[in-house]
């Protein structure tokens, strides 16, 4: 069923596609289509691709440890830390980042940063913030919810502050170094993958080719997701990071719950999805599934943990932005990835 699945989402679209499944006692992986269109060669299970916003998470774990150390306070104003980067910093409470209720402009509506990620342009953090600056707050902090790319980028910038390293230093020695993540890295500006990986791809449809291919994006720099989605990983390293985050391998009981304590993405659905600090809660038929999903130039991508039967589920196709019809195979697929029961490669 899965492997019929995954096909189903390549015949939508998407030239690659990988999924795994971890109980904690068995694995179950499966990959379709190609790892690169150039060359025909058959993806593999284990290839690394860019995480996108699951990042997110990874930034709010290191932010929450700063916190649990006593260097951070969730209710503090960001002006504090950071003076001068946000004419409304003195207002907007590091929690507000980490939630998305900030009201802070999402930099990637700029029109000027797709332009700059077309011309492969390497901005810098504060660049960025620096354009979400030119637009008006879409409300005042703490009154309402909207996802903001921004509000990350600002996050990588306080740990740095606070930590006088790089925030790449901070996820290697925190995070990927202590859970022996080795094929998760997280380079900025520069367009290269190390190791086995997937090529990332537009769609023709949006970027015309030639010969009607779709557009190979995996050299394009990462700089404008930063912090916000600039991780490269795997589905093994993916779930062993959301496994260990949600059985308190990286935070105290107490972080773990206040990264937990979610806000309504939309008030008028108090039944849809919540999000936390860097987290999602996303209802299902088998329970509360905590996670991110993640979309980055050339690739779209899913990881969640379910908090009833403990089965971390990671999903990842080679296609962003991708036609409309790859949307429901993939969401065809989640779905049975969440609560069907995979058979393909099964390993454990």
């Amino acid at each position: 069923m899965l492997r019929s699945l995954l096909t189903d989402v390549v015949a939508a679209g998407a030239p690659g596609v990988i999924a795994r499944t971890d109980d904690g006692r068995v694995v179950h992986q499966a990959a379709a289509g190609v790892s690169d269109i150039a060359t025909a060669a058959k993806l593999q299970p284990d290839a690394r691709f860019r995480a996108g916003s699951i990042t997110k998470t990874f930034v709010a774990t290191v932010v929450l440890q700063l916190v649990q150390a006593g260097r951070l306070a969730l209710d503090e104003p960001v002006g504090r830390l950071l003076p001068g980067l946000l004419a409304g910093g003195d207002r907007i409470t590091v929690r507000e980042l980490l939630d998305h209720t900030s009201g802070l402009f999402d930099y990637t509506a700029d029109p000027g940063v797709l332009a700059g990620e077309e011309r492969d342009q390497v901005f810098t953090p504060r660049e960025l913030v620096a354009v979400a600056e030119t637009h008006p707050a879409s409300f005042p902090p703490g009154t309402s919810w909207q996802y903001s790319n921004t509000n990350y980028i600002v996050a990588g910038l306080l740990v740095e502050a606070v930590t006088h390293r790089p925030l790449a230093r901070e996820l290697q020695a925190r995070i990927i170094g202590p859970l022996g993540l080795r094929a998760t890295s997280f380079p900025t500006g520069t367009g290269h993958i190390s190791g086995y990986h997937a090529h990332g791809y537009v769609s023709p449809d949006l970027v015309p080719t030639t010969d009607g291919t779709p557009f190979d994006v995996t050299r394009f720099n990462p700089s404008a997701a930063w912090a916000a989605g600039a991780l490269v990983s795997t589905a093994d390293d993916l779930s062993r990071f959301y496994r260990a985050l949600m059985q308190g391998a990286l935070l105290s009981s107490s972080m773990l719950k206040e990264m937990k304590t979610t806000v309504a993405e939309d008030p008028a659905d108090p039944s849809g999805a919540r999000y936390g600090l860097g987290i999602e809660r996303v209802q299902d038929p088998c329970g509360a599934d905590w996670g991110h999903g993640g979309e980055i130039l050339g690739y779209q991508d899913m990881a969640y943990w379910n908090e009833r039967t403990g089965r971390t589920t990671v999903l990842a196709s080679t296609m962003y932005p991708a036609p409309a019809a790859l949307g429901p195979s993939l969401e065809k697929a989640a779905a049975y990835l969440v609560c069907g029961t995979p058979q393909e490669h099964t390993t454990g």
